[in-house]
């Protein structure tokens, strides 16, 4: 370039300093950049969304996965894809890599024991209707429970063309959802949300009566769904949730101890009847066949050696059934082959 051009005194000196100067500045932009993007990384001021590595801000990314958590845990999760949900700042910036978002100025931040992962997820709710965020499916899990394809995230688009909505895999129950919330909390708390439904709710009451029945459970309160539906979810949800607060004068967490009989477990009363609410949404909104039904990993809590035992999916696969059938078999066969041969010498030795 600088062969081609002919230029003579004080002209040519310039030139040369002007494009080294032109250069530099092209150097520096790039540093800066670069500088920028790991301090965006580090202090977490930017929403942005580079799971492609191809547009690294984004008006709406593909998909956002919120960990809901109200403790210090061990992640498992790594994927930019993920959002940790805690109550107040701790060790928890320092020690992962993924965006965290705190949900202390929360409406429900007084009832969070009660509410459990639902007090964060109305957070998320108010964050997505006021667009402070947005993206096109939402999910949720939790710091213990997360669908199974780990980091590897499967093309949504793909999914969501052939079902409407994913949830993980339904427990069984042959007396219906009535009966085993009555066997495992207080049955006056079904009974109430069926009639709040019935109030404020009257196209539901139909899918709630139904859903009384209902054999296969989804529970934990895990998902991903498109953001039109988990809007419809979240206003029909809290509608309800909020209805029945107000009905049992229910303000804090105290509040809800008493009703539960002092029951730190019981006391989780709106968590546990969210599950079922979610059930009678799922009955309603989605049919069967366009459930996409994922397996579940739980992580309990820490063992003495600092380690995290990984229970696996709660729903056992065709493989896992055959090798505990041929197992049983194999262990029938030997006993029966032991009893032939006892039986053989006994008898030849009369």
């Amino acid at each position: 370039m600088y062969k081609q051009v002919k230029l003579k005194g004080r002209y040519k000196r310039y030139f040369f300093k002007k494009t080294k100067k032109i250069n530099r500045i092209k150097v520096y932009k790039n540093k800066i950049f670069k500088i920028l993007f790991i301090l965006s990384l580090i202090l977490n001021n930017f929403e942005f969304d580079y799971l492609n590595n191809k547009q690294l801000f984004k008006k709406e990314p593909t998909l956002r996965i919120f960990i809901i958590t109200h403790k210090d845990f061990e992640n498992f999760r790594y994927n930019p894809v993920y959002t940790i949900v805690a109550d107040d700042k701790s060790e928890l910036q320092k020690k992962y890599n993924l965006k965290i978002m705190y949900a202390n100025d929360c409406k429900l931040y007084n009832l969070k024991r009660a509410y459990s992962e639902m007090s964060k997820l109305y957070y998320i709710y108010q964050l997505y209707k006021n667009g402070t965020i947005s993206s096109k499916y939402i999910g949720l899990n939790h710091y213990r429970r997360y669908f199974n394809f780990t980091d590897n995230i499967p093309d949504m688009d793909s999914i969501f063309e052939n079902y409407d909505v994913i949830l993980n895999d339904p427990f069984n129950d042959s007396r219906g959802m009535q009966s085993q919330y009555c066997r495992m909390h207080f049955c006056r708390d079904y009974y109430k949300i069926i009639d709040i439904i019935k109030d404020i709710k009257p196209d539901y009451y139909e899918t709630a009566l139904q859903a009384n029945n209902l054999k296969s459970i989804h529970c934990c309160n895990l998902f991903i769904m498109k953001k039109e539906d988990f809007f419809k979810y979240c206003e029909f949800m809290y509608d309800i949730l909020f209805e029945f607060d107000r009905r049992n004068n229910f303000k804090t967490d105290n509040d809800v101890l008493v009703s539960a009989r002092n029951s730190l477990y019981h006391s989780r009363i709106q968590a546990f009847l969210s599950e079922r609410i979610g059930n009678i949404f799922y009955l309603k909104h989605f049919k069967r066949r366009k459930i996409f039904d994922y397996g579940l990993f739980n992580y309990t809590e820490k063992r003495k050696n600092g380690s995290y035992k990984k229970e696996g999916n709660y729903k056992a696969s065709s493989i896992s059934i055959a090798i505990i059938i041929s197992l049983i078999l194999s262990i029938f066969f030997s006993f029966a082959f032991l009893f032939m041969i006892f039986f053989n010498l006994y008898h030849s030795k009369k």
